[in-house]
């Protein structure tokens, strides 16, 4: 399914992404299905979360949900069904101004020495009653269909990884000091990012600074996730094009606000 750029990118950092029905007639549109929270993050033996659905509509929804393995392999995001993290019911019913609980649930703890990454992906489910013609004989309006990827994480175990016991920084995100970047200025121009770290990092707030300390911002909020161990190419906007060479990269990684450098290697064509 091909998603435009924003809800692409949206999905990959934990937001929304939105699947539209067309039936017809003049568009409505209201976000009813609603999740919370956001991003669920387990430590190395917890067995299971809460994961909510709720209703702010006036109708029932159905609401189907999945637990996919979240991995990214030649640069790019890969989902495939997973079995060690389920989600109990798989399918509900939300009343309208109700919550409906989920319960996230890992049926066996195996430790791992690297953080392990699944997305949450809740598909609200057309009504089983189909919405009354208007007079045309066509659907009332335009239908929406809301898609949420929530990402899940499993923080490594410290005894599986070698680390002390009391390490604090076990169920941690990952820190930008593990990423380095290659830039690949051929059009269109990628910025791959791996991570050598045991954890993600988070990038957003992506800007450019040359050699003069002049500064050009290239992605103003949200880039995208790079895993634990792993490498994902971001496709960076026109405005890379005219970029001079001898600046660096500058980014904030999780939940630090202080823009940091982007370790980067030399441009290859």
């Amino acid at each position: 399914m091909n998603i435009p750029t924003t809800l692409s990118r949206l999905a990959r950092c934990g937001l929304l992404s939105l699947a539209a029905l067309l039936a017809g007639g003049p568009a409505a549109f209201a976000a009813d299905l609603q999740v919370s929270p956001i991003s669920l993050q387990f430590q190395a033996r917890e067995q299971g979360q809460p994961f909510w659905l709720s209703n702010s509509g006036t109708q029932p929804l159905r609401a189907q949900i999945r637990v996919q393995r979240w991995s990214q392999a030649e640069g790019v995001d890969k989902l495939e069904p997973a079995n060690d993290l389920v989600a109990s019911p798989p399918t509900v019913e939300v009343q309208p101004g109700q919550r409906q609980l989920i319960r996230i649930v890992r049926p066996q703890t195996q430790p791992a020495p690297v953080e392990r990454a699944y997305r949450l992906i809740v598909d609200e489910l057309p009504p089983s009653t189909a919405p009354q013609a208007g007079a045309s004989g066509a659907p009332a309006g335009l239908q929406f269909l809301l898609r949420y990827s929530v990402p899940v994480f499993i923080a490594p175990d410290v005894a599986a990884a070698g680390a002390p016991a009391n390490a604090a920084s076990a169920a941690a995100p990952g820190s930008g000091d593990a990423l380095t970047a290659q830039w690949k200025p051929a059009a269109p121009q990628v910025l791959e990012v791996a991570n050598a770290g045991k954890a993600r990092v988070r990038i957003s707030r992506l800007i450019y600074e040359n050699a003069k300390g002049e500064q050009t911002e290239l992605v103003p909020g949200l880039m995208g996730y790079v895993l634990a161990g792993q490498r994902m190419q971001f496709q960076l906007p026109p405005a890379a094009t005219r970029l001079a060479p001898g600046g660096v990269f500058k980014a904030r990684f999780n939940d630090n606000l202080q823009e940091q450098v982007l370790r980067l290697a030399a441009p290859t064509s």
